[in-house]
This record gives C-alpha cells, sequence and structure tokens, in this order.
C-alpha cells in the first residue's frame, strides 16, 4: 500500500511539474516574444549601422519563436513538452545574439544579451535543471564557434569582459534553477502527500461511520441506524401526510437452533434470513438487526395491506430456506406489522404497535401478526406470491 501510495504522488508530482513549467514557459514565450524585437532600439544606439540587417533577423526569428509558443499553447505537444519548447525559443533568441556578436564593435552588451536568456531559464522556467544546463553550454559553445569563425579577430579585453558577464550569469542561472527547483519540488511534494492523507483520512472516516451503522454479523444496518432512520422516515410521514409500515421479525425457538446446531449454526441461519429480507425490500427501505435474532424492516410510504402482502411473503419464504445440517421447514419466522401516517406516526408508538404484534404472531410461531389478525400457522405456504413490494 505505502508502494502504491509514493508510486501515485510520483506520478501526480511529475504532472504537477510539467503542468507549472507549461504556464512557465508560456511567460517566457510572451516575454520573449515582445522583448527579442523591441532590441532594435538597443541596436540603433550602439550600432545604428547594422541595425537594419540585425532587425531584419529579429523578426525572422519570431517565425519559429512564434511556431513553439503556439504548440506550447495550443497543442498536445505543449502539454508533453513544455521545458523542450521553452528552451527552443530561447535558443532561438541566442542563435540570433551569437550572429550579431562577431558584426559589432561593442561585445560587451551584446554578451550581457545572452546572459537575459540564461536568467529567463534559471529563474523562470519550472522544469528540471537540465534544461538550464543545456541552454548554458548551447550557449558557450555557440559563443566560442562564433568567435573562432569571426572573420577578424575580437579584442582579447573585450572578450575577458564577455567572459565573466557570461560566467557570471551562468552561475546564477544554475544556481537559482537548482535551489528553485527543489523547494518546488519539496513544496509540490509535501502537499501531494498532505492530500493523498487528507483522502485516506477521509475514507477511513467513512468506514467508520458505514462500521458505526453495521451490524457485523448480518451486514444489515444495526439498532443506531435504526433509530435515526426510524425518526426520520416517522417526520417525513408527518409532513407529507403519508404513511409508514414497520415489520418485527424473530427467528422462532432461535435457543434451541443455537442447542442444536451451535452458535455457528445459529449465526448461519440469522444470516440467510437476513439476506432473504435485504434481496426482498425496495431501494429505499431498511433492513436492521435490532439485537439477537430480531430484525426489521421500515418501509417509508407503504401501506398496511402492502406491508402485511411483504410479511407473509418473507414468512412463506423463510419456511423455505434450509441452511446446512437444518431439516426441512426447521427455519420459521414470526412476524410483526404496524402502520402509521400523517400525524400518528411516532417511532415509539409505532414500534411498540409492531412489537404486540410480534408478541401475537408468536403465540402460535410461523405467523404474521397484523392489525387485521394473526393466520394460522403455514396459511399462506405455497400460494403463489408476487414480487418485492414496489
Amino acid at each position: 500500500m505505502e508502494a502504491r501510495g509514493d508510486v501515485a504522488v510520483a506520478d501526480r508530482l511529475r504532472e504537477a511539474m510539467s503542468g507549472r513549467a507549461r504556464t512557465s514557459g508560456l511567460i517566457v514565450a510572451v516575454a520573449a516574444l515582445v522583448v527579442f524585437p523591441a532590441w532594435s532600439g538597443f541596436d540603433l544606439l550602439l550600432e545604428p549601422g547594422l541595425a537594419p540587417s540585425f532587425l531584419v533577423v529579429r523578426l525572422a526569428g519570431l517565425a519559429p519563436m512564434g511556431i513553439a509558443a503556439w504548440l506550447l499553447w495550443r497543442h498536445p505537444v505543449g502539454r508533453r513538452h513544455p521545458e523542450l519548447l521553452t528552451v527552443v525559443i530561447l535558443a532561438v533568441v541566442q542563435a540570433a545574439v551569437v550572429w550579431m556578436i562577431p558584426q559589432v564593435d561593442t561585445v560587451e552588451p551584446y554578451v550581457l544579451g545572452l546572459s537575459v536568456a540564461l536568467n529567463a531559464c534559471g529563474c523562470l522556467l519550472a522544469s528540471h535543471p537540465r534544461w538550464t544546463i543545456g541552454l548554458v553550454v548551447a550557449t558557450w559553445l555557440a559563443l566560442a564557434g562564433a568567435v573562432v569563425l569571426a572573420p577578424t579577430a575580437l579584442p582579447v579585453r573585450a572578450l575577458a569582459i564577455a567572459a565573466f558577464y557570461l560566467a557570471t550569469a551562468t552561475l546564477v542561472a544554475l544556481v537559482a534553477h537548482v535551489h528553485r527547483y527543489r523547494l518546488a519540488l519539496r513544496e509540490l511534494e509535501t502537499r501531494l502527500r498532505l492530500e493523498q492523507e487528507q483522502r485516506r483520512t477521509a475514507a477511513l472516516l467513512s468506514e467508520l461511520q458505514r462500521l458505526s451503522q453495521e451490524d457485523p454479523l448480518t451486514g444489515l444496518a444495526n439498532r443506531r441506524r435504526w433509530d435515526a432512520e426510524l425518526e426520520s422516515a416517522c417526520a417525513e410521514a408527518r409532513r407529507g401526510g403519508t404513511s409508514v409500515a414497520v415489520v418485527l421479525v424473530d427467528l422462532d425457538h432461535f435457543k434451541q437452533v443455537n442447542d442444536r446446531h451451535g452458535h455457528a449454526g445459529g449465526d448461519g441461519a440469522l444470516t440467510r434470513v437476513a439476506a432473504l429480507l435485504a434481496e426482498r425490500v425496495r431501494g429505499d427501505d431498511v433492513v436492521a438487526r435490532l439485537g439477537g435474532d430480531e430484525l426489521a424492516v421500515l418501509l417509508p410510504g407503504t401501506d398496511l395491506e402492502r406491508a402485511v402482502e411483504l410479511a407473509e411473503r418473507l414468512r412463506c419464504e423463510a419456511a423455505g430456506l434450509q441452511p446446512p445440517r437444518f431439516a426441512p421447514g426447521e427455519l420459521t419466522l414470526s412476524l410483526g406489522v404496524a402502520v402509521a401516517s400523517g400525524e400518528q406516526a411516532y417511532p415509539a408508538e409505532l414500534m411498540s404497535q409492531a412489537d404486540g404484534h410480534l408478541y401475537r404472531a408468536k403465540v402460535t410461531r410461523n405467523a404474521v401478526g397484523a392489525p387485521d389478525g394473526v393466520p394460522p400457522p403455514g396459511a399462506e405456504i405455497g400460494r403463489a406470491l408476487p414480487h418485492p413490494v414496489r
């Protein structure tokens, strides 16, 4: 479980970091698309003779940068590879600046332009530091190539100053990226693990709530939930002027069943009857174990006729149950039915009436006690009965 949890956190961590990388990449892309051509004013101040050709290069660079930005914004590729597309945008900037450096007289300011892209990658891009490292390596190699291939040798002093600027920018970008990445990773991992623990706690609380309202042997509602459901059903009947029915169910001669088959056999019989009751009721009805061998069925919105019909059906079908080592017909039920409606629907009175009818049914056993009378034992066995009451 712990290993699976770690894998889930790792997957969500990668997903979250990818989302952050895409967001930060879009910020870098927009900034580059605006600032890179705006640097033409910088060219006019320092190299007015070269400014027109530099402007052409800057505008030409907008095409690949714009495509990469669009992929980052709208295309699935941008969601899968945001870091790569961001570095492509910055690499276009670096390539253009490196192309300019051998042609200018003032080398240092253009090398500072290279440092801006490095700092943008190292301080803004929310991804693994390897992407800044890659851009740094590519920038240094491109600059070295430009110096070597320059038609005229660049001044040593200017190169030394440029190298110092670029080395400083490299160090700042790498240190900032590594530190920020570690902090972001730690913050995200902490948040994801906290969310995971919150979900686990919620699941445990839900399970505890379920267990607190469930009978462990039969899986039915326990007395605590029964009382709450009965109170709610009666309140609804009083508000709406509808009826609510209760069927109390008792296994006949349950002590003798335990004596004859042991407690395991008694538990088996109880669970079989509980399953029968649960299968024969509607989805909004409640079946509960009130204690010992006493079960109960709550039937909101049910009148007396249907409640008695259901009780009789349960009695007949229970008589056909034959758990292991039980004789045919050994397992029987006595049931008491009570119905209340409107202002007469109160839990205590309803339970008292159902209990009184159950007591009358237990005089003969294998019977249903209801306000209209108690059928004789076995009177309904074998009669064709409809499907569960709806």
